[in-house]
């Protein structure tokens, strides 16, 4: 009996381990105004509220050098290496922070960034502070989807 009960708990504990991270095919995990804390994961295309992520645009809202036609993975790092380059381009100053640094920001139809969202960790308001103006700062124009003009949803990280 005591084999079987060592068997069950094993496969207890191997059940968590195997379902964390686990996030389904064509979602993303966000950080916006409807999470105070932490994520939400969402699907690629949020047809309720018109944001499509970057990983499915067909025209990206900003320069870049990716290839059209590249799968959904290579389009997402493709897109968060030019957005992290634009980014650090406009930063201004050294910070001796030391950690990763998560941006999260919506560009409109109109070209406007709006909806920026800073998570570093450890937390530092003033890294925030300062990628949240360099983020601002950066040229974009709106993204297409399917030749049809979206509200794109982008994201990036930094690691110092």
């Amino acid at each position: 009996m005591n084999k079987y009960k060592l068997i069950f708990l094993i496969i207890l504990l191997l059940i968590p381990i195997f379902a964390i991270g686990q996030i389904p095919k064509g979602h993303f995990l966000d950080a916006d105004d409807s999470t105070d804390k932490g994520y939400k994961l969402k699907p690629f295309k949020q047809k309720k509220k018109g944001i499509y992520h970057y990983a499915i645009l067909s025209e990206l809202p900003f320069e870049n050098d990716c290839e059209n036609g590249i799968s959904e993975k290579k389009q997402i790092a493709c897109a968060e290496r030019n957005l992290n380059r634009l980014i650090s381009e406009k930063l201004n100053s050294e910070s001796e922070f030391k950690g990763n640094v998560y941006v999260y920001l919506t560009v409109t139809e109109k070209a406007k960034i709006v909806d920026i969202k800073i998570k570093s960790y450890p937390q530092s308001d003033e890294i925030d502070k300062l990628i949240k103006e360099a983020t601002e700062k950066i040229n974009v124009k709106a993204g297409k989807y399917k030749r049809k003009t979206v509200k794109s949803r982008l994201w990036t990280s930094f690691k110092f």
